[in-house]
């Protein structure tokens, strides 16, 4: 039993290498959030799994919220590994949702890492697509490994890209990421087709359909800029920042 956050399909692709190679199943955590389905049982022998992206050194606030809400059986023989996609570092992030899982008595057994291509136009552009394609490759290869040492059931804290001081950048980025995460610039082209995909996948409903146009509804959202990679004619703009910066979706994800 998988739980996976996505914006843009990295996190995904994680989480389908791992369930396929484990036999597990692969679930958005924020459609759990939307349908309140939040109490869980992993069976004797099965594995839960956590996979999301680094936002600022920290976790999503979605998957912060499906953390602190779900409540989880673990039966006897379950184990429990937590991963983190990311574009460099991940500060404290494992960490964090590790913590979190033990106030609610479930232990970790495996923290890993993957780095991926980053997505964050919000602030820098999109990598070009040949050290996209070389991170990718790469990917594999980790993902490999991760399997390996989940079947071999080698325990440990394999996340060895956390940079440096992890816990401070964590908590001083992580601050401006939580009060951040600001609505206010996301608009719309004359491009917009009307296709209602930036409404369908908004995690946590901040996107409704207006006259045939999405309007942002609440003051902050998750950031994860899904609305504007996944949108396919390129019409969602954040400010003027985004206006002259590619967008990315992981081709191996299926999105």
């Amino acid at each position: 039993m998988i739980f996976y956050f996505t914006g843009t399909g990295n996190s995904l692709y994680a989480a389908k290498t791992i369930g396929e190679a484990l036999g597990e199943e692969v679930h958005n955590l924020a459609d759990n959030i939307k349908n309140n389905n939040t109490k869980l049982t992993v069976g004797d022998g099965e594995i839960l799994g956590l996979v999301f992206p680094v936002y600022y050194y920290s976790l999503p606030t979605v998957v912060e919220e499906f953390l602190e809400k779900v409540e989880i059986t673990m039966k006897k023989g379950s184990r429990c590994f937590i991963l983190a996609t990311c574009g460099a570092t991940t500060g404290d992030s494992t960490k964090n949702a590790k913590d979190i899982l033990i106030k609610k008595g479930i232990q970790t057994d495996y923290l890993f890492s993957v780095e991926m291509p980053d997505n964050y136009v919000l602030l820098y552009d999109v990598q070009d697509k040949e050290k996209q394609d070389k991170m990718l490759t790469s990917s594999k290869d980790s993902l490999k490994k991760i399997v390996e040492l989940i079947k071999e059931d080698n325990k440990g804290d394999y996340n060895k890209i956390k940079g440096p001081m992890p816990g401070v950048m964590t908590l001083l980025a992580g601050a401006i990421y939580r009060r951040g995460r600001k609505t206010s610039k996301f608009h719309v082209t004359d491009n917009c087709i009307s296709c209602n995909l930036c409404q369908e996948i908004c995690p946590v409903g901040a996107i409704e359909m207006k006259k045939g146009k999405p309007v942002w509804i609440k003051d902050q959202c998750v950031h994860c800029l899904a609305c504007i990679h996944r949108c396919p004619v390129g019409a969602i703009q954040y400010g003027k920042r985004t206006e002259s910066r590619g967008r990315y979706i992981n081709p191996l994800s299926g999105l």
